[in-house]
């Protein structure tokens, strides 16, 4: 058994802050998981000692995932407010510790050895994303997946004036203070770019940073994201997210108005 780089480690100790904090959520993925998780061990344990991993899973056991993650030092936990992908990681967010927080998926299309790289930048940026469309990056999805989602990518760059070419790719690595204000409401993958939009509202000085990397097709199970329906249904996604877009505006110019006016009857005091 792996013991938990969280609660004993011949680096650390208990008192030491987490610095990172990857968060993975779980769908029907313990068959991944049986070769993902010593990877991401391995690769994050060369990035600091001080680091967890947390598997947010279904509601409800679906599979063996909670034993593999008691093999691999790994907390479970089940997501709360419904079993969408966006209740998972919302729940993921509220229970991470880490100063950084990683997200990736579960399904080995991402592999832990581009860690590396996006940690490097971490002091210098608030969010460091994996692209499959900078230059170097690559995806192993079939043609018609990769010209779809290249057309929603660039759509939702030009539409929310996001400083990136993959903006729906989930291999992220974000400064913890980043995510925690938000108030995310989506269900599904499109948390993903509301996340973009609401960051960069909030703080339209938001540095953003892309590491190439490959894309690989899943190792094993279904694929949860439908990218087919959701091209059907895009324009519906992007009038939901112009929504949070006009939300997170308001938010902004309340907290303005409001650091006014307490600066206003300081002043007067």
């Amino acid at each position: 058994m792996t013991p938990s780089p969280t609660t004993q480690s011949p680096h650390s100790t208990p008192a030491e802050p987490l610095q990172l904090s990857i968060v993975i959520p779980c769908y029907l993925e313990a068959e991944s998981l049986r070769t993902l998780l010593p990877a991401i061990q391995a690769n994050a344990a060369a990035l600091t000692p001080a680091f967890e991993i947390l598997i947010v899973d279904t509601e409800q056991p679906m599979d063996d995932t909670a034993t593999l993650c008691h093999l691999h030092g790994a907390r479970h936990l089940h997501r709360t407010g419904g079993n969408q992908y966006g209740d998972a990681v919302r729940t993921g967010i509220r229970q991470a510790r880490g100063r950084y927080i990683l997200s990736m998926d579960a399904d080995g299309s991402h592999d832990p050895r581009f860690f590396p790289s996006m940690w490097s930048k971490r002091d210098a940026f608030d969010i460091v994303i994996g692209s499959r469309y900078m230059t170097g990056g690559h995806t192993e999805n079939p043609a018609i997946l990769i010209a779809m989602s290249y057309v929603v990518n660039l759509t939702f760059r030009l539409v929310f004036r996001i400083h990136a070419k993959d903006v729906t790719n989930s291999l992220r690595l974000y400064r913890a203070d980043v995510l925690r204000p938000l108030t995310l409401e989506s269900g599904d993958f499109d948390i993903l770019e509301e996340i973009l939009i609401k960051a960069i509202t909030r703080n339209p000085s938001l540095r953003i940073a892309e590491v190439p990397i490959t894309f690989g097709r899943r190792k094993a199970g279904e694929s949860k994201r439908k990218l087919v329906q959701f091209a059907f249904g895009f324009l519906k996604t992007l009038q939901k997210l112009r929504k949070f877009q006009q939300a997170a505006r308001r938010e902004v110019q309340t907290a303005g108005r409001e650091i006014q006016t307490t600066h206003s009857k300081t002043e007067e005091k």
